[in-house]
């Protein structure tokens, strides 16, 4: 017997479609510091990138790291912290915004440089599950190490979080027994294995599944509150353009967090970066209380709107979501959920 609410998945409930590019790296997150002369000056870069479809999920695990990095980059020669230094921030998506808001807290100056800001960036256009998928490991174990690491500290400090204010919230998240699952997600100590099911509460033909539970982050909720709490503790936000590295020695500071993503492929050379294009068909908002996850497929119940995805379509550039994308999103939702 069905327990769960179904979703309105009908024309009326249509929205809008978005699509946005993953900023996807090969061989996995880039996270080190490099020294570089800009112009006649010698800057520190942090990089902070390559975090693929799963930005959200490691952001604050890797805002720990990066000012980590910079702590090193910023030492008094007796290896003292000197928490003052004015810190650069090139980007504003969730990686630039969660690192920025650590640096504040550990009393540094910072100012964000960016295009885009918060919620006018890709970073906003999904909802956001904490799972590790869509990112590189690693290809040896000490990079394996590294990432799990990186969610086990990313995971703690989601749970420390007043869930109201930052927009998150913990869900069921219920899988078909045909859906792809893989034990990589779950052997890192974060989050419980699956639970089988014999059969998935849900509409639609009987089917046998498994249900497992984590935190869902409402993107546009999560940014503000972020953009927020970065204003609050006094960190700036600088609308700039940055297309030759060059220009970056106009910079005041003398330690500059990368967290430009794509634009790191051309900006730092790094071709490693590559685009995957994710396509997301918006339904009205529906208050359901839980998740669909099918592999690329997926139902999340986002405040402002039921989004349903997706699609990794990898070294696709161009953000024009395809009309069979679309289609192929609502026929397999609406096939799911037939009674």
């Amino acid at each position: 017997m069905n327990t769960l609410p179904p979703p309105d998945l009908s024309d009326a409930a249509l929205l809008r479609v978005v699509s946005g590019i993953r900023p996807c790296r090969r061989g996995g997150i880039r996270l080190e510091a490099e020294q570089m002369t800009l112009g006649a000056r010698s800057k520190t870069v942090i990089h902070n990138y390559g975090q693929g479809g799963c930005g959200v999920t490691l952001s604050l695990g890797c805002a720990q790291l990066a000012a980590d990095l910079v702590l090193g980059a910023t030492a008094d020669p007796e290896g003292a912290a000197v928490p003052t230094t004015p810190i650069a921030i090139l980007g504003a998506g969730v990686t630039a915004l969660t690192t920025a808001r650590e640096l504040l807290s550990r009393g540094h100056r910072v100012t964000c440089y960016a295009t885009k800001f918060a919620t006018d960036t890709t970073s906003n256009i999904a909802g956001a599950i904490w799972l590790p998928t869509g990112v590189e490991f690693g290809d040896r174990p000490d990079k394996v190490a590294r990432f799990h690491d990186i969610l086990r500290r990313s995971h703690a400090a989601f749970g420390r979080l007043d869930l109201q204010q930052w927009g998150v919230q913990r869900l069921p998240v219920y899988e078909p027994a045909y859906a792809p699952h893989e034990d990589r997600f779950f052997d890192n100590g974060t989050l419980e294995p699956p639970q089988l099911l014999e059969r998935l509460p849900v509409a639609g033909p009987p089917r046998a599944g498994r249900v497992f539970y984590t935190s869902f982050i409402h993107t546009p909720r999560f940014l503000a509150a972020l953009a927020a709490d970065i204003t609050a503790r006094g960190g700036a936000f600088i609308e700039r353009t940055f297309t030759a590295r060059e220009q970056l020695a106009s910079l005041n500071e003398p330690v500059l967090v990368n967290c430009l993503a794509l634009g790191s492929r051309e900006l730092f050379d790094d071709h490693s970066m590559y685009p995957a294009r994710g396509v997301l068909v918006h339904m009205k908002p529906q208050p359901l209380g839980y998740i669909v996850h099918d592999g690329y497929k997926y139902m999340f119940p986002r405040h402002d709107a039921l989004v349903l995805g997706g699609c990794f379509d990898a070294d696709v550039e161009d953000p024009t979501p395809p009309e069979h994308t679309v289609r192929e999103i609502l026929d397999h939702h609406r096939r799911f959920f037939a009674v």
